[in-house]
């Protein structure tokens, strides 16, 4: 691979607390609950993320800002991740029934992540391939920062304003903080306790229509990772590609981001209805309702589920809300509404098609 400058985002996810948790409990087992929680964080980043190298306790990867089309999906993405984490954590206490230290405070290992967007080099030396560059060496520096000092959080997401800027966030709502290093100036950014996030993503009602409860259900599959298949069904300039006789814009955006309570507008012909979250968990599955005039029209869930292969299978599962008749007129009236007057169906493999094609391209563009 050429040495030649590259711009994109860089991510350090750093698993905290370990040095101490090495030094109070066995190695032995130290060892082997690291290994398997920094194989989850290789699992979880390889789809949407190159992994540079592992860093002892740490994973450090990268993505070039040709295959990142939303800011956004990066943030979704880590909260995905750490509770990932959070549910691995849980699970590996469950199953074992040593009493070693070691497995006793498996609890006492957290996460942070450290994000930041700018250029680097992918260097090869003697074929072994890594990272170089100013921005490549403030991510890491970063990862030493007063966080923890100013909030008590043990589990953060801090974003650099660079990167905020980026991805045209703001989060109001996030941790301001400026740090400063010798040599590269000061840092101005912002954190989210990941803590409460993750309270946040166990503690909400789950609203989710089953197939069973549906009216109405389209499958179809997407040859590309659940995160793309999610941007292709969630980003409004994407819907726009692929179903463009309708104009999708970006509505209300609680704390500056998507998630429960967000909303787009969708306008088509002389209406226009606006999609409101109900339940949103990131690359996984998201529920909405349709509301026009007040009324609402429709609801429906919609499920990425990962596949074997690496690619996802989105199920559409819809409920009409239009009219509070019997079940069997539902169904038919939401067959001929999304299917015989709206072709859903069509224009759903038109998503997948697309979504495909612009991956490979991106993959492609990511090699050279």
């Amino acid at each position: 691979m050429s040495n030649f400058a590259r711009r994109g985002y860089l991510v350090l996810a750093d698993i905290s607390g370990y040095t101490s948790f090495v030094a109070k409990t066995e190695l032995e087992h130290s060892h082997e609950i690291l290994t398997e929680l920094l194989e989850l964080l290789v699992a979880e980043f390889q789809p949407l993320m190159t992994i540079s190298k592992l860093e002892g306790d740490a994973v450090f990867a990268y993505a070039d800002e040709e295959e990142q089309t939303r800011g956004e999906i990066l943030i979704e993405f880590m909260e995905s991740v750490y509770a990932a984490f959070r549910d691995k954590q849980v699970s590996m206490r469950r199953k074992t029934t040593c009493t070693c230290a070691a497995c006793r405070n498996i609890s006492s290992l957290d996460l942070k992540f450290i994000v930041h967007y700018g250029d680097y080099i992918v260097q090869t030396v003697a074929n072994i391939r890594e990272l170089v560059g100013t921005d490549v060496n403030l991510v890491h520096r970063l990862s030493k920062n007063h966080v923890s000092e100013a909030t008590g959080w043990r589990a953060y997401i801090l974003l650099t304003e660079k990167c905020l800027n980026c991805m045209q966030l703001d989060l109001p709502d996030a941790h301001l903080q400026l740090e400063a290093y010798e040599h590269l100036g000061e840092v101005k950014t912002r954190s989210i306790d990941l803590h409460a996030r993750y309270r946040e993503l166990t503690d909400e009602r789950r609203v989710r229509i089953t197939e069973e409860e549906a009216d109405l259900t389209l499958n179809v599959d997407f040859r590309v990772p659940p995160h793309i298949a999610w941007e292709w069904m969630q980003d409004p300039s994407r819907r726009n590609i692929w179903c463009p006789d309708v104009k999708w814009s970006i509505g209300d955006r609680p704390r500056g981001r998507r998630g429960r309570g967000a909303s787009n507008h969708c306008a088509h012909g002389k209406g226009i209805s606006t999609e409101v979250v109900l339940d949103w968990r990131p690359f996984h599955y998201v529920t909405v309702h349709s509301i026009e005039n007040g009324k609402v029209l429709f609801m429906e869930t919609a499920y990425f589920e990962a596949l074997p292969d690496g690619t996802t299978r989105f199920r559409d599962c819809i409920s009409i809300r239009l009219i509070p008749g019997p079940r069997p007129l539902r169904r038919i009236l939401g067959w001929f509404i999304f299917i015989v007057v709206n072709k859903y169906d069509k224009l759903l493999a038109d998503a997948a098609r697309l979504a495909e094609e612009d991956y490979g391209k991106s993959k492609e563009s990511a090699r050279f």
